[in-house]
């Protein structure tokens, strides 16, 4: 099974801070949405990681980030 390389990766996370500061910049209400969106990833890519997220759906995974709404 093919993982993301690490840039990958990296830029999920970044997406992922994005788009959860995008929504709240309340100290209690970022760690419960940062749990939230990675539960989201791995629930909609059936991983236990995002790092496990086939390369084939990097762009998907962007664009379910981008859309999430917490």
């Amino acid at each position: 099974m093919s993982v993301l390389q690490n840039g990958q990766c990296c830029r999920l996370r970044k997406a992922v801070g994005e788009r959860v500061y995008t929504l709240t910049t309340e100290k209690g209400a970022t760690t419960a949405l940062f749990k939230a969106i990675y539960s989201a990833i791995n629930e909609r890519y059936n991983v236990d990681s995002y790092k496990s997220i086939n390369p084939k759906d990097f762009h998907g995974a962007l664009r379910f980030i981008d859309n999430w709404k917490g």
